[in-house]
């Protein structure tokens, strides 16, 4: 501790006459945002909102795809008969290129099935090789 330069000791500081006054010790700092119920309230609704638009929209795509269905199990029939008349034009074309490679072979049916069953079974005939 260093000592004053004139020697005489230190001048303490006192409260002044009638003392000091009262410190005001409850918080006066003004409400910034929200209070916490009203930060809950409103994540709580836009989470309840979100949930409702999502069902929403999953009504709406599961009943966009019944109607697909729907479409598609109506115009199946006329699909299959496009597929079978398809079929039997190939078909036709193969039986005839049999006959002509075959004509020759003794002992040879025409248009007897490889198979040895009476179900029917569909040639593996690939649609887009013309030349088989």
């Amino acid at each position: 501790m260093s000592l004053r330069p004139s020697g005489l000791p230190p001048i303490q500081d006192m409260p002044p006459p009638g003392g000091f006054k009262k410190v005001d010790t409850l918080r006066s700092i003004p409400h910034r945002g929200p209070k916490g119920w009203q930060i809950w309230l409103g994540a709580t609704t836009v989470i309840l909102y979100g949930y409702y638009t999502v069902g929403k929209t999953n009504n709406e795509r599961a009943q966009q795809r019944l109607e697909n269905r729907r479409i598609r199990y109506a115009i199946a029939p006329l699909l299959q008969a496009e597929a079978d008349r398809e079929y039997m034009v190939r078909e036709r074309e193969n039986l005839k290129k049999e006959l002509e490679i075959m004509k020759d072979v003794s002992g040879w049916i025409p248009y007897l099935s490889p198979y040895n069953s009476q179900k029917f079974m569909k040639r593996s005939a690939d649609p887009m090789n013309k030349s088989a």
